[in-house]
């Protein structure tokens, strides 16, 4: 048996350095109470490498769920420890049931489109991990999970290194969920390795592992008031989900979940307003709603914290898989954007010089329907998601949204006259200018650009007569 690094249960990790690897991190830790409510505190745990690929016991390497380019999509991957060949197919049941447990709940359900999730079978030389059921019991598994970490019977850790190993035999990996072959109670998760760990015959597992993923996905706070001071006497919080400032004070200044003061939706756990306690303090520190996911097992999440989540998602996906590369054009282009597809459509604006188009929510654009005079023209489009589940404007703006530009360079034709581009200016192009004689708004007769085919226009054609330069 390895010696497990220094770790906590239910892990949210803040850096204490600039450099890609921090040597050290602050790990908030949480436990049940046998109420369901959580309780926990924080420590100091060193970092392991990610960047390791592990072949040794690798038997299988499954997508799950595939909703898109990896460049453009959130890459969960499941690792299991503790199973041997026989245990493989409990394995993918503990996989599945956990996928289903996740995105059940919102606003992981409806957002589940900027997901792709695969499963790594690992084979372990011995079935379930260490110290289960008691401390002290050693087993030869892959990535050498057990509990009882620090001291802690329900921690559930894992070797971070080797976990990241064995998942980056997927393309590519954004965070992880290392199942162990276990029904005992426990868990832990890892935010600056972005791994989250639970029994995988255990059935309230998979609620702790989904807060869990509130702290390292939606960067949110615990609402539970116990395990610090009495009274939180700290700055402001940077999670979205807890505040030192009351609604009256919230409403006042326009800060933190003040958009969302006074709705009441059983969706969402229930009214929204500034409930004393959190962030493991009693007093002058406040949480959105009673309840939570964030406070107990089995809630869903409050409305602020959904919107903390969507909004962390987009920290990672753009709202556009793909597009006309932008650049300079030169206006005989159809430019198109490909939106990624979620549950609602997303917001398609395109704009002229700045000014609107009009044919919002069109994916496409032919440049020559422009009818777009000589010179250098600005046309963009702006993809956003519209979703009324954030509220914070800003925050959309900024996260949410996405912008291309183009250049359009129309080039004066070397010869003019030459309506239909034949090569010469012969009796077609006269017949042309002849039938479109008077007031004509872009046409191509209109030879000089003064919006009107006349006597100008002819004596232009007919000085240009025969084959163009």
């Amino acid at each position: 048996m390895r010696i497990k690094p220094t770790t906590a249960f239910l892990v949210c990790i803040t850096s204490y350095a600039t450099a890609s690897q921090p040597e050290f991190e602050k790990v908030y830790w949480d436990t049940v109470t046998k109420t369901g409510e959580f309780a926990g505190g924080n420590l100091m745990m060193p970092t392991q490498p990610k960047d390791g690929v592990a072949h040794r016991g690798l038997s299988n390497v499954e997508t799950i769920i595939s909703n898109g380019p990896s460049t453009n999509r959130i890459d969960l991957v499941f690792v299991g420890d503790g199973y041997m060949i026989a245990d493989l197919n409990s394995y993918a049941s503990h996989v599945n049931a956990a996928i289903n447990a996740f995105f059940s709940i919102e606003p992981l359900q409806s957002y589940l489109p900027l997901f792709n999730v695969h499963r790594v079978d690992v084979i372990s030389n011995e079935s379930g991990v260490d110290n289960d059921p008691v401390d002290g019991i050693n087993r030869d598994t892959a990535m050498d999970m057990g509990f009882w970490c620090s001291g802690i019977e329900r921690l559930l850790c894992v070797d971070t290194s080797l976990a990241w190993s064995y998942a980056n035999n997927v393309p590519s990996t954004d965070a992880i969920l290392a199942v162990a072959n276990s029904s005992m109670y426990g868990g832990a998760g890892y935010s600056w390795a972005e791994i989250g760990t639970f029994a995988g015959a255990n059935s309230a597992a998979t609620d702790v592992a989904i807060h869990e993923m509130g702290h390292s996905l939606a960067n949110l706070a615990d609402e539970y008031d116990y395990g610090g001071s009495t009274y939180y006497t700290g700055p402001e919080r940077t999670e979205r989900n807890a505040s030192i400032y009351t609604a009256s004070e919230m409403a006042a200044n326009g800060t933190k979940w003040a958009a969302w003061l006074g709705e009441n939706s059983w969706q969402w756990d229930g009214l929204v307003d500034t409930f004393e306690g959190a962030v493991y303090s009693q007093f002058d520190i406040y949480r959105p709603t009673n309840n939570s996911m964030m406070r107990a097992l089995g809630r869903p999440f409050n409305q602020p914290s959904a919107e903390s989540f969507i909004l962390e998602m987009y920290n990672i996906v753009n709202p556009l898989d793909d597009y006309t590369p932008a650049g300079i054009l030169d206006g005989t282009e159809t430019v198109f954007v490909t939106v990624v597809e979620i549950g609602h459509p997303m917001q398609i604006q395109w704009f002229l010089e700045g000014t609107s188009l009009g044919i919002d929510g069109q994916a496409s654009i032919a440049l020559p329907s422009l009818n777009l005079p000589v010179g250098l023209h600005n046309l963009r489009v702006e993809v956003v998601d519209p979703t009324d589940w954030v509220r914070d404007e800003v925050a959309r703006d900024a996260t949410m949204k996405q912008t291309v530009i183009w250049a359009v360079q129309i080039m004066a034709p070397v010869c003019p006259a030459d309506i239909d581009e034949n090569g010469i200016v012969d009796v077609a192009d006269l017949l042309t200018v002849i039938d479109s004689w008077g007031v004509c708004n872009g046409c191509a007769a209109d030879l000089n650009g003064d919006n009107a085919v006349n006597v100008t226009d002819l004596l232009t054609l007919i000085d240009a007569w025969g084959s163009c330069p």
